[in-house]
């Protein structure tokens, strides 16, 4: 009898989540679309774990990833950029599960992966400040970077204060995946706002700008409002004063 190769069944691939189940869903976006990605994806994840792939190699595969979305953008390359932000993002998903699988997971690694997943989001937006460079949309790509990064400040810094922050609606994933999916057929919007004589104009892109934007600063103002709440009813909030922390 031929020896068959083990498939990897939905509990295993759940098994190799951080949380060690299946994806939470989020009101963006739904657990169910989080599971069927990482289910069709899991064939490439087992063959990285077959070959041993170093977890940090997939790490920094996502940063020259989203460096080449990034240029596309600028080169205007709308559906390439996008296509390449979903491939990056998936190797971002593939990091962490290769290295649960291979027992490699630490501090240090998901430290290490944090620091280039804010990388890889400048990249990325300053391709878009490029591509809207002559136009006033410049200033929502700006206020976008700075609500994203506000997204991950005050989860690293109520984490740095042990207090738990997972609270969210507009997190990597999601916004990953809207920038991404609407990119990938902002072609299609342009196709269809010029046979309406509106010219194509980007609409798809400048929506999904947008939709980051809004609810990145809602999710940053939410995470606030979370920590604050917590530190009260635990006693750590002191007497309502500020402490002067560094950068």
């Amino acid at each position: 009898m031929e020896n068959e190769q083990p498939q990897v069944g939905a509990e295993q691939t759940d098994e190799r989540s951080k949380t060690g189940r299946k994806p939470d869903s989020s009101k963006l976006l739904s657990g169910g679309i989080k599971s069927w990605w990482v289910f069709l994806m899991s064939p490439i994840e087992d063959f990285l774990i077959e070959r041993a792939f170093l977890p940090n190699v997939l790490t920094i595969t996502t940063l020259l990833v989203s460096a080449l979305a990034g240029w596309f953008f600028h080169l205007g390359m709308v559906f390439i950029a996008g296509v390449l932000l979903l491939a990056g993002s998936t190797f971002d998903i593939f990091d962490g599960r290769v290295a649960r699988a291979q027992g490699l997971n630490s501090s240090k690694g998901a430290f290490f992966d944090s620091c280039v997943d804010r990388y890889s989001e400048v990249l990325i937006y300053l391709g878009l400040l490029s591509f809207f460079r002559d136009t006033f949309f410049i200033y929502i790509i700006f206020l976008t970077v700075s609500c994203s990064m506000m997204v991950s400040y005050t989860k690293a810094r109520a984490e740095g204060l042990g207090i738990d922050c997972e609270v969210g609606i507009m997190q990597r994933t999601e916004r990953v995946v809207y920038l991404g999916v609407l990119s990938a057929f902002n072609f299609l919007g342009n196709a269809i706002t010029f046979l309406m004589g509106f010219g194509g104009r980007d609409y798809l892109l400048k929506l999904s700008v947008i939709i980051l934007f809004l609810f990145s600063l809602y999710t940053s103002i939410q995470r606030i409002t979370h920590v604050m709440s917590k530190m009260n009813k635990t006693g750590n909030g002191d007497s309502g004063g500020t402490e002067t922390a560094g950068g």
